[in-house]
Parts: C-alpha cells; sequence; structure tokens
C-alpha cells in the first residue's frame, strides 16, 4: 500500500519541494542587500571621480540607505522579531560587582 501512495503522490510531492524552492529563493533576494551595498560603493566612485555634485550624492546615499533599513526590518521578520522594536535603537547594561558595562545606540544620532 505504501508504494501506491507513494506513487499516486509523487506529483504533488515534487510540486511541494517546487514551490519550497522558490520560495526560498525569494526569500533570499528580497533580504539580500549586497546589490544595494554595490550601488553605494559605485556612488562613492562617483563622487570621488567629480561626476556628480555633493547634492546629488546626499539626495542618492539617503535613498539607498533607506532601501537598506528596509532590507534590514525585512530580516528582522522573517526570523520573527519585531522591527519596530529596533526603531528606538539599542540599549543595555551589565552592572555586577568588579565590572561594568553599558552600551547604547540611537539611530536618530547617526552620523
Amino acid at each position: 500500500m505504501l508504494l501506491i501512495d507513494d506513487l499516486l503522490f509523487a506529483p504533488f510531492s515534487g510540486w511541494n519541494f517546487i514551490m519550497r524552492t522558490l520560495l526560498k529563493v525569494a526569500e533570499e533576494q528580497w533580504t539580500d542587500d549586497a546589490p544595494l551595498k554595490e550601488q553605494l560603493l559605485a556612488l562613492q566612485v562617483q563622487i570621488e571621480d567629480g561626476s556628480i555634485t555633493e547634492e546629488q550624492y546626499l539626495e542618492a546615499e539617503a535613498a539607498i540607505l533607506r532601501e537598506i533599513r528596509e532590507v534590514q526590518r525585512r530580516k528582522i521578520e522573517l526570523a520573527g522579531g519585531d522591527p519596530d522594536a529596533f526603531e528606538s535603537g539599542i540599549s543595555g547594561s551589565a552592572l555586577q560587582e568588579g565590572s561594568g558595562a553599558s552600551i547604547t545606540w540611537d539611530p536618530s544620532n547617526e552620523e
């Protein structure tokens, strides 16, 4: 009976495999920020060789950085996290006797 079941459901199993593979590839492309980083590097080369002005550079850089942040939000969402929790920045501290550490990051103060 198992052989007959396997033969009957083989087309559906193959279809599921194809769909899972397509979903995986789509998620990888949706969360890939490498092309955006390449655009940022190309933009830096353009400003250095004088083919664009400082104003054009700043506008394009801001747009690329917004897209990179959006990709980071997507990665957090896919990992099951809350991307809005990171909007206010990261802060924390660990203070015990004989040691002390503190970290604070505020994305609104990026330089």
